[in-house]
């Protein structure tokens, strides 16, 4: 017979499982503790009428009460004996703060022994009024007449007889706040020994759902985690253990993606299989379209050559300027075609990175330029000591085809100057290569790298226009990228990096 689901373990899903796991000890404990603090809170006495609270407040209103009698005493005392101004204030002023500290005290005893001692007290204390009253000359009415020595022996005696009956009542107060103290202690006590029992029973029904987790839960994420290793080699997943959790959707999943990965395979082999075909054809296609390409032009070169030179007398100088244009178109188009035939071959040979002096490379290009030109004077600066790690011979060629255009570009400038450097940029070295030529409208600055995409006329500036889109092939090989910036007549900047960049 089949449970019903909310009866069944791994029917519910890991997060009702850990609700689960944390409920069964925290939600008891939690109770008790509610259940315990309304207890206490029940069963404690508010401030006005806590024993201890209580004790402070008696004490303290016992001492002020002493303390102004002892101060209207030493004022009557001196009114009396000099009659000056000052003794009669003292003595006012502290009988006008007697009275609140007298209600004071009658509202803090409750206790009926202590109610006791406050009537007698009350009673020595409105004698001690009396007897000052006398001193001062403003006894209060029916009080009995007595000379001055009779009237100082007795407000000597009431004092006295308030200082034992004060400590009688302190110390009467202090035992009951000790009692009440004791009694609290047993109470809290009690209430510890209980939240002890309950926190360990909580703790034991927590270990009891940890190990339920454990066999629940753990057997079938280590299930999952070795059926992914055997995807991982290539091999089917094995069963998972029954379950209705996360856990099980993550197995559904992955046995798809596995079946899907297995599908793509197979797509990726047959597409493998005929991109190399396909590359074997292109190449072969692109050496036999060379070869059949270069034997017309070296016919229309020659055929040209063997006109212009054996029927020179017969040409004007209109059909002789036509044949070297034909020549030239011819030298151009083969030109063209070994640029073609380098920049397919790129993306096919094989990467070898090592460590590169850039320095001493661009020196040497730089070099062959000014031999190459010796009619202009370009000012070339090289940073020192530039280095990375690249193909050497393909950052020949990136450098190669920077520098002769910014030789080129600079053909027009007064001052040719012509920079290469480097800087970092806080995640991988940028190299730059930085001319005062003609520069470029940044508005096309997208069309730098494509095949056969020139900003300036040929006219101006000869040129194919597949330097850029080699240089930037390289680059990508390399993982790097290259970005220019620049402005009309004032020169341009072509920035390259050949490693990926990486956060810092």
């Amino acid at each position: 017979m089949r449970l019903p689901r909310f009866l069944r373990w791994s029917a519910y899903g890991l997060r009702t499982k850990g609700l689960i796991v944390v409920g069964l000890p925290v939600l008891p404990l939690a109770v008790f503790w509610l259940v315990s603090v309304l207890a206490v809170l029940g069963q404690q006495q508010p401030a006005a009428t806590n024993t201890e609270a209580r004790s402070l407040v008696v004490q303290a209103s016992l001492a002020r009460v002493f303390s102004d009698l002892l101060d209207a005493d030493a004022g009557a005392r001196n009114f009396l004996l000099t009659g000056s101004g000052p003794g009669y204030r003292r003595y006012e002023s502290a009988l006008g703060r007697l009275a609140p500290d007298l209600s004071a005290l009658d509202n803090a005893v409750i206790d009926l022994e202590l109610r006791a001692s406050l009537m007698t007290l009350q009673d020595i204390v409105y004698d001690e009024i009396g007897v000052l009253g006398r001193m001062t000359g403003s006894p209060p009415a029916g009080f009995p007449a007595m000379g001055e020595v009779a009237v100082l022996n007795r407000s000597s005696a009431n004092l006295d007889r308030l200082r034992d009956l004060s400590a009688a009542m302190q110390a009467r107060q202090a035992a009951l706040a000790e009692t009440q103290g004791l009694q609290n202690y047993r109470r809290r006590l009690a209430y510890f020994f209980a939240f002890l029992v309950a926190s360990f029973v909580c703790a034991a029904a927590g270990v009891m759902a940890a190990l339920m987790l454990a066999n629940g839960v753990s057997r079938r994420a280590s299930s999952l985690a070795k059926n992914a290793d055997r995807l991982a080699h290539g091999l089917p997943p094995e069963p998972l253990p029954v379950g209705e959790d996360e856990i099980g959707l993550v197995d559904a999943r992955l046995r798809e993606a596995a079946r899907l990965l297995g599908r793509r395979e197979v797509e990726l082999r047959e597409r493998t299989s005929q991109l190399e075909t396909a590359n074997r054809e292109l190449e072969a296609f692109s050496y036999s379209v060379s070869h059949d390409l270069r034997a017309p032009l070296r016919a229309i070169d020659g055929f040209s050559d063997a006109i212009e030179t054996d029927c020179a007398a017969e040409l004007n100088d209109g059909g002789r300027d036509s044949l070297r244009r034909i020549r030239a178109a011819a030298k151009r188009m083969g030109t063209l075609i070994d640029e073609l035939l380098s920049l397919g071959r790129l993306g096919r040979t094989e990467l070898m990175r090592e460590v590169v002096d850039v320095s001493a490379a661009a020196s040497s290009i730089a070099a062959d330029l000014s031999r190459n030109h010796p009619d202009r004077q370009v000012n070339v600066t090289i940073a020192s000591k530039l280095t990375v790690k690249a193909d050497p011979e393909l950052l020949k060629i990136v450098l190669h085809n920077l520098l002769d255009n910014a030789w080129k570009y600079t053909g027009k400038t007064p001052k040719p100057r012509v920079e290469v450097g480097a800087l970092m940029n806080g995640c991988v070295e940028v190299f730059h290569v930085r001319d005062n030529g003609a520069g470029f409208d940044m508005a096309h600055a997208h069309r730098l790298f494509g095949p056969f995409q020139r900003l300036h006329p040929e006219r101006d500036f000869e040129g194919i226009g597949i330097g850029l889109a080699t240089v930037q092939r390289i680059v990508r090989r390399h993982g790097g990228r290259i970005w220019a910036e620049g402005a009309v007549g004032s020169g341009a900047t072509f920035y390259f990096t050949l490693e990926p960049e990486k956060a810092a």
